[in-house]
């Protein structure tokens, strides 16, 4: 069986989350190439200009474009047999969620599930979910991320989730802990487990510039702030302000080397 002394940190498990447009698809592409890509939110010709800021080959990130949680677990499944990737990102949870839960609906639309089971639900004309789809979307997260974790393991990639985040969440009457934003999913619960297996959590940012007709100045938190929840394994600084920098290569690799160069002191 393994012992500490054989974990080396060459691959992460990493959730990069926050609001739109605070760079987070863009710093997954500065992971170790070739990549892959769950392209779920479907939106990768936004990647072309930091592709060629960065000088990226374009056969180097493969993707493919999804609808249904089927299409995700098989091609999942396959990647387990064969990866011949370095990193594979999916990009976003949140639109896997939507995606989870418009199966449902297709399939249970219009029929019963069995005698006093629950039938699709049109409100308005507009079919809906029901709390028990959420239970379904906890089933298919749950396999997503097993899967996700045995071809990190077996294979030795790197697993980037690309997530949103739901604005500040109020403290219940009485609470005497904080209450972090969460990521969004369909489900609360299912969105407050995801986070939980990942290494490292960063959560990402924009600084307003003091011209308000130029740019912010773009960062990630690697630290728990209490509002907004991160976290990391590697020594990275508690606030990173990347700006148009690679995160992987000026940052997340140096950090990397330096931990596997340092052995974990033997107690004796």
């Amino acid at each position: 069986m393994p012992t500490m002394d054989d974990l080396k940190d060459d691959n992460l498990f990493v959730m990069l989350k926050g609001e739109p447009g605070t760079r987070k698809s863009t710093q997954a592409l500065s992971f170790p190439k070739p990549q892959y890509w769950f392209s779920v939110d479907k939106k990768m010709r936004a990647l072309k200009i930091p592709m060629n800021n960065w000088r990226i080959n374009p056969a180097d990130v493969q993707f493919d474009d999804y609808s249904d949680y089927d299409a995700i677990r098989v091609k999942l499944e396959k990647l387990q047999v064969t990866c011949p990737f370095r990193t594979v990102v999916f990009d976003s949870v949140t639109s896997i969620g939507d995606a989870i839960n418009r199966q449902t609906i297709k399939i249970k639309t219009g029929t019963t599930t069995k005698a006093g089971g629950e039938k699709g639900m049109r409100i308005g004309g507009i079919n809906v979910n029901s709390i028990e789809d959420y239970k379904a979307e906890n089933a298919a997260f749950q396999e997503v991320i097993a899967l996700s974790k045995d071809i990190q393991s077996f294979h030795k990639v790197n697993i980037v989730l690309i997530a949103h985040v739901v604005g500040e969440r109020k403290l219940d009457e009485g609470a005497v802990t904080h209450q972090a934003r969460i990521i969004i999913t369909g489900g609360k619960a299912i969105s407050g487990k995801i986070p939980a297996y990942c290494d490292e959590v960063y959560h990402f940012n924009v600084e307003s510039s003091l011209d308000a007709s130029k740019e912010g100045n773009y960062g990630c938190l690697t630290v728990h702030t209490g509002a907004d929840f991160a976290r990391t394994s590697l020594p990275l600084p508690a606030k990173i302000m990347f700006g148009n920098d690679p995160l992987y290569d000026k940052w997340i690799k140096p950090a990397i080397e330096q931990l596997n160069k340092q052995p974990l002191t033997t107690i004796k």
